[in-house]
């Protein structure tokens, strides 16, 4: 099995002997050909969106489909570098296959040793038209021309190290060939940068982007303005200050230290967790920290599969669908179950890859009981590396949900009489004395309204004649339903 030792920090990739990045001391990881077949995958998906413009580019005559192009390119690629040594080793022909799903053979690649690799290959040329016609279409962000540049430079490193070894010849081969492909992407006016395209998520993931066009301070108001959250907010604040600062001396050009921003969520259900990493996810955007801004909420129904391959495919697909915002994954310790045949594990390696992978425009923040993620952590030394920021939920008061409930009526244009204010304050009093261990906070209060607004509905059915002050009223007779 090819496998390849990276820095789980800085990402060089090292001999396989090594524990220790000799660079910055970092710790090292495992990466295996799952993982490249995984980011080859990104660009495919971006291929197959841009071939539905192939009939309007002229480069396509005579050609088969865009895929079969970039795949044949990146076989070609691949030969080139590994014919600079005059040998194909077995595990340089088990890596073109297992990446390109293929069967070629020694041959093959023989066949190609005396023909030159294109300064900028087909596929380029023929991407960068498509990309082109699907931005006139108002796809801005669509760059699959840069995604197959991304393939060429990342792939290639890791073909060249597959046999544990560099020779230095095959590595000047790779570095000016990259160079000249990218003087050939910005004679092109082509962006460098990877552009990635949402998935379309399956049923069990929420996607809740953002839509509204607010400013920074108004993201900072409304999260200053939730009710209780007194310490989170504090915690949130001071981060969102530190995240500025480093932002200002990075512009400066200021050596810092590197940082997780991926954060850990305790705290019971209902206190507000949900809300504040979209709030979160909004900030970042302004300050420049994340590229869009948006929050992709899944739980471990959204990352597991039922069966050996599928969950990296389903945990990859969510990873990629958040890019450019926060990842929230709500009572992730169910992913560090202890049965033998559970997929969870494969779900948080493919996780902690790409937390390191895509720092620069990912953040992952976990959240659930603070017990079990105190069990979660430590279930695996990768999760307590990364994690390394914790706020704390604390759970509502009486009065606090007193206001939440408040609130709620509201927002439905409903009012309480006497009766009724006099008799919610004594409740939200007792239930947070006589609280449990896993108070559900907002959840509870949310019930209750519930339950309190269907009550008055069948108070009010049988009644002619219904005024609209009884409409948007709540009376103690409508609260009584808790005493049942």
């Amino acid at each position: 099995m090819l496998e390849w030792t990276i820095c789980s920090d800085c990402g060089k990739i090292l001999d396989n002997s090594q524990e220790i990045c000799q660079s910055c001391n970092s710790e090292v990881e495992k990466i295996h050909m799952d993982y490249l077949t995984g980011y080859l995958s990104n660009l495919t998906f971006l291929v197959n969106t841009v071939g539905v413009f192939r009939d309007y580019s002229q480069s396509f005559e005579n050609l088969d489909s865009p895929n079969a192009l970039v795949l044949d390119d990146l076989f070609r690629w691949f030969s080139y570098l590994g014919l600079k040594d005059d040998k194909i080793t077995d595990n340089e022909l088990e890596f073109i296959n297992s990446l390109l799903n293929a069967t070629y053979s020694r041959d093959d690649i023989l066949k190609l040793k005396d023909d030159p690799l294109e300064d900028f290959p087909l596929s380029f040329r023929v991407l960068h038209e498509l990309d082109l016609y699907g931005q006139d279409l108002n796809m801005l962000e669509l760059n699959s021309a840069g995604e197959l540049y991304n393939c060429y430079r990342l792939l290639g490193k890791f073909f060249i190290t597959c046999d544990n070894e560099l020779n230095e010849d095959v590595l000047k081969t790779y570095s000016d060939y990259i160079s000249n492909l990218e003087r050939q992407l910005e004679l092109n006016d082509i962006s460098m940068k990877p552009i990635t395209i949402e998935n379309t998520l399956k049923e069990e993931i929420k996607d809740v982007a953002p839509q509204e066009d607010k400013g920074l301070d108004e993201y900072l108001d409304e999260l200053n303005k939730l009710i209780g959250l007194e310490r989170v907010k504090k915690d949130v604040n001071s981060l969102i200050n530190l995240v500025q600062i480093r932002k200002i001396r990075e512009k400066r050009g200021i050596k810092q230290p590197s940082m997780s921003l991926h954060l850990v969520f305790s705290g019971n259900p209902g206190t507000g967790k949900t809300t504040v990493a979209r709030l979160l996810s909004k900030i970042y955007h302004e300050i420049g920290l994340l590229s869009k801004g948006h929050l992709i909420e899944t739980d471990r129904s959204g990352l597991v599969g039922g069966y050996v391959g599928q969950t990296a495919i389903k945990t990859r697909e969510v990873i990629q669908s958040a890019m450019g915002g926060i990842l929230f994954i709500d009572e992730a310790y169910s992913l560090a179950q202890s049965s033998e045949n559970d997929y969870g594990k494969e779900a948080i390696d493919t996780l902690l890859k790409a937390m390191e992978d895509h720092r620069d425009d990912l953040i992952v923040i976990v959240a659930g009981y603070p017990a079990l993620m105190e069990k979660f952590l430590y279930s695996n030394p990768g999760l307590e590396s990364r994690f390394n920021k914790f706020i704390y939920f604390d759970d509502y008061n009486d009065e606090q949900l007193y206001e939440i409930f408040w609130l709620m009526c509201d927002e439905s244009n409903l009012t309480m009489d006497a009766g009724a204010d006099r008799y919610i304050r004594e409740y939200f009093k007792k239930m947070y004395e006589n609280r449990s261990k896993n108070f559900a906070n907002g959840r509870a209060v949310r019930n209750l309204f519930e339950e309190v607004i269907t009550s008055q509905a069948n108070r009010l059915a049988s009644k002619e004649n219904i005024t609209d002050e009884e409409l948007n009223t709540l009376t103690y007779e409508d609260f009584l339903v808790g005493d049942e």
